[in-house]
């Protein structure tokens, strides 16, 4: 690791100074105007273009990163960056839908979101025990949780912003799946009922191949609203994740 000062500061202005006056962030540039402007939106397919908005996903990833360099340089800028965290983590709060839920923007949608949504707030320095919001995003989670198991949630949610599921004839989502486990292992869910997770993990095991691979289900990415598109290697990625941290975090956590 670089010592700290070798580490150029302006990798830290976008986090630091680039936040929105809301506190949140938005993808690669401050939010310059109203989104009213959506109204001129001359786009027949992208939704919510027009200007550049905050988003869970991106202002989770700051206060993660900037607690994460915190942690191993307490003394540099330390004031600007807990200041920062403190309106992130204040913006994610304000956004968190009244059930619970954060809508995603990036991926389908609410059980990513919701990923994303917990993961700031317990960097920030929250837990299931301080943090209302993060159990009312678990009770959001397990409200969704499916006779199978697992989380399978269509495309539809972004495009409506209400959670829709997949249809019921059809096997739980592995992807969505993995992003709900994790939301939920972060959240401290294991601590008051592990058994959520462990059928969530039955179905991850029982929809991997034997050569390894996990299927290719339906589509899992978005962007703009109404933008459907695969990433071949979320099938993998994210149920192999889901699954270490439950061997971590459930299996192998002492109080369980």
């Amino acid at each position: 690791m670089a010592p700290v000062d070798k580490i150029p500061d302006v990798a830290f202005d976008r986090e630091i100074n680039d936040a929105n006056k809301t506190g949140g962030f938005a993808t690669y540039e401050n939010t310059r105007s109203y989104g009213i402007l959506e109204w001129i939106n001359p786009a027949e397919t992208f939704g919510d273009i027009m200007i550049d908005y905050d988003y869970v996903e991106c202002s989770s990833a700051c206060i993660t990163a900037l607690a994460a360099f915190a942690k191993s340089y307490p003394q540099h800028r330390a004031k600007e960056i807990q200041t920062s965290i403190g309106r992130g983590k204040s913006f994610l709060l304000s956004i968190q839908r009244r059930d619970g839920s954060w809508y995603g923007s990036w991926g389908v949608c609410f059980t990513y979101a919701a990923w994303f949504g917990v993961d700031g707030l317990t960097a920030a320095g929250e837990t299931w025990r301080t943090c209302k919001a993060i159990r009312r995003c678990c009770d959001f989670l397990l409200s969704k949780q499916r006779r199978d198991g697992g989380w399978g949630e269509s495309y539809l949610s972004c495009q409506d912003k209400v959670y829709t599921q997949l249809p019921q004839e059809e096997t739980s989502h592995a992807v969505n799946t993995a992003w709900a486990m994790l939301a939920l292992m972060q959240g401290g869910q294991a601590e008051r009922d592990a058994a959520p997770l462990h059928a969530a993990a039955r179905l991850l095991m029982r929809l991997q191949a034997e050569d390894g691979d996990w299927p290719q289900q339906s589509i899992t990415g978005v962007f703009n609203r109404n933008c459907m598109i695969t990433y071949a290697n979320y099938r993998n990625i994210f149920p192999l994740w889901a699954l270490g941290e439950y061997q971590h975090k459930v299996l192998q956590a002492p109080s369980v």
